[in-house]
């Protein structure tokens, strides 16, 4: 019989295959590779080539004695890594709201990932006028306060590839030069809050503290953004306390020895 359904010119067929593959291990903790080319409904040649690739990038580990595949750590780090950034989504978010609450600005949470900040969780303030953030919103790191927060921990050699990336000119204010950058980070390490001072858009300031991950690490950080004419320098002082505080609150609700003291 004629299979009707439209074939999808998007879908690579191999990967299919292996994510297929990957699948059985949720139905027994090891096979063979005869068990898996009975249960796929593959020739072994083509089953073993999937294998190979797979445990080669580590996400299947091979037994030396029985030759039986299991998943490998790759895939328990990649899982590992996928609950805390959930937790961490849900954790921020009672907080948040209570810091958007008291100040009326939009807050929000953000996580590094290569040269940009991923926006996980955020609520929007309450002022007529106001930044609105949004879930998986990125933005460059080097011209954002969430992500010059997190850079400032990073070791020297990734900060070193970062910068011969490129760093790209967003306003007048934007820091485009790795001096520029690495003495930005410098002061932000010392004093433990980072600013966009205009940096990514004109009129637009955003405050940031770093969040830290159960071995006190920084995993994320914590900002508040408003137009410029709102975020003075008075208020900045005013604000930089809360939002240590609050970064504080959900470190420890993570199951950190938070990164500031409670004011």
């Amino acid at each position: 019989m004629q299979n009707d359904t439209p074939r999808d010119p998007y879908r690579l067929g191999s990967l299919r295959k292996g994510l297929e593959l990957l699948d059985r291990f949720a139905e027994r903790r090891s096979w063979s590779l005869a068990e898996l080319a009975v249960a796929l409904g593959q020739p072994k040649p083509s089953v073993f080539r999937l294998l190979h690739t797979i445990a080669e990038f580590g996400y299947l580990q091979k037994d030396p004695e029985t030759g039986r595949y299991a998943l490998g750590m790759r895939l328990h780090t990649l899982g590992a890594s996928a609950v805390r950034h959930e937790q961490l989504r849900w954790q921020a978010l009672a907080p948040l709201q209570d810091l958007a609450r008291d100040t009326g600005e939009t807050v929000h949470v953000g996580i590094l990932y290569d040269s940009e900040i991923t926006c996980v969780q955020a609520v929007d303030g309450t002022r007529l006028v106001r930044m609105h953030a949004f879930l998986g919103k990125r933005t460059p790191a080097h011209a954002s306060a969430l992500g010059k927060m997190l850079l400032a921990h990073l070791p020297e050699a990734e900060l070193d590839a970062l910068a011969a990336r490129g760093l790209p000119r967003f306003t007048p204010t934007t820091l485009i030069t790795p001096e520029a950058l690495r003495a930005a980070l410098h002061e932000i390490r010392a004093q433990g809050y980072a600013l966009d001072d205009e940096e990514m858009e004109p009129g637009l300031r955003c405050l940031a503290a770093a969040i830290s991950d159960h071995l006190g690490r920084p995993c994320a950080a914590l900002g508040i953004s408003a137009p410029a004419d709102r975020m003075t320098q008075e208020q900045i002082a005013a604000l930089i306390p809360r939002v240590k505080t609050t970064a504080g609150r959900i470190s420890r609700m993570l199951g950190s020895p938070s990164l500031h003291d409670a004011a």
